[in-house]
């Protein structure tokens, strides 16, 4: 069995900025000259060594073996939904390397699920469609009414099919990313470190980039995030019910705002943009609001609590095999491209019982 040079660069990089290539060189004992030929493609990674850079890594050798071509090329084909805080390229590469492996591992936990799992992404090209009227075609189609709030934006966007997991990205300066590719699953990876509004925020924007843009590489330009905003303030809370309540405001009218947060499950913060974008506020009123929130210290963490909500799909899909299909964990883990010791981390966090399955791994 022999390593790809290009699923090592991207095994590495999801591992964070510390594992450089001399720093996998040095765990694995083999010279970091070495390790640069085989990311480059100039030598092969076999045997011995390919075992002790496997295990260094803490991930099988199957994983090593594989050949993806979206692996290799240094292009990115994930859609990321940034902060205003920068994102360093280091930052970008593991984001991009971890989501990348989760849209693998999941792909396949799906595969091997006994009953097929319809994927119904809907699909409105912003070519052809404004990204409101695309947001209010994807209501219709569920059924969901114009005033009607979405009670859980995790569990309606993971019943049209699509995965969502959370994962520590290591920064605050991206909240979630989504990834589309032919033969896989499409995902969206959201930070750990949300809260409740900002989660429903991130999920519906990562599902405008999978509904407007497909499979457009997204690497955070603004006019393609400024699309995917505009998608999911209209998914979350239709302008035509909201903007009565966005007119004539001031800085006085916080609490509206935060009735309207409590009532929608949507942020302060885009409920400002979205006054902006519909010209219910002009510019100077915005500017006003917006150092308001500074002010106030709301714009990372504003008042009024919404909800936390919990991606299930995937648990269910494991919770399937380990339970009724009576799989020992290392055959699961083993399905993912994963060890058992992080599959459980990962995908087992939710069973209280995770921890006494060590003996059937």
């Amino acid at each position: 069995m022999r390593g790809n040079g290009a699923t090592l660069t991207l095994v590495r990089q999801a591992k964070g900025g510390g594992w450089t290539q001399a720093k996998l060189a040095q765990e694995a004992d083999v010279s970091q000259g070495r390790i640069s030929k085989v990311e480059s493609g100039l030598l092969e990674l076999e045997g011995d060594a390919l075992a002790a850079v496997a295990a260094a890594l803490e991930v099988p050798i199957d994983l090593l073996a594989v050949h993806e071509p979206t692996f290799a090329g240094g292009v990115s084909c994930v859609h990321h939904r940034r902060r205003k805080s920068k994102l360093t390229a280091t930052s970008a590469r593991r984001i991009e390397g971890l989501t990348q492996l989760v849209s693998m591992s999941t792909t396949r936990l799906l595969q091997e699920h006994p009953q097929p799992i319809t994927l119904d992404l809907p699909e409105f090209p912003v070519e052809s469609y404004d990204p409101a009227e695309a947001a209010r075609r994807v209501r219709a189609q569920a059924s969901i009414a114009r005033n009607e709030p979405i009670p859980d934006v995790v569990q309606f966007v993971e019943s049209l099919g699509i995965v969502v997991v959370r994962r520590d990205f290591g920064t605050d300066a991206q909240d979630g990313v989504s990834l589309r590719l032919p033969d896989r699953r499409p995902i969206i990876v959201v930070n750990t470190a949300l809260p409740g509004d900002r989660l429903r925020l991130s999920v519906a924007h990562e599902l405008g980039h999978l509904t407007l843009h497909g499979w457009q590489v997204a690497t955070g330009e603004q006019d393609v995030e400024d699309e995917a905003f505009h998608f999911a303030r209209e998914l979350i809370a239709p302008e035509a019910v909201v903007r009565p309540n966005l007119t004539h405001l001031t800085a006085r009218d916080f609490r509206r705002l935060l009735d309207l947060k409590l009532e929608w499950g949507m942020s302060i913060s885009a409920f400002i943009e979205m006054a902006k974008h519909t010209a219910a506020i002009d510019a100077e009123v915005h500017r006003t609001l917006r150092m308001r929130l500074n002010t106030l210290g709301w714009r990372t963490v504003e008042p009024g609590v919404v909800p936390d909500e919990h991606p299930h799909l995937i648990n269910q899909v494991v919770d399937t095999q380990l339970d009724d299909l009576h799989r020992p964990v290392g055959k699961v883990a083993s399905v993912a491209l994963m060890l058992p010791a992080p599959f459980k981390q990962h995908y087992m966090a939710h069973r209280t019982d995770a921890a006494g399955l060590g003996a059937d791994a």
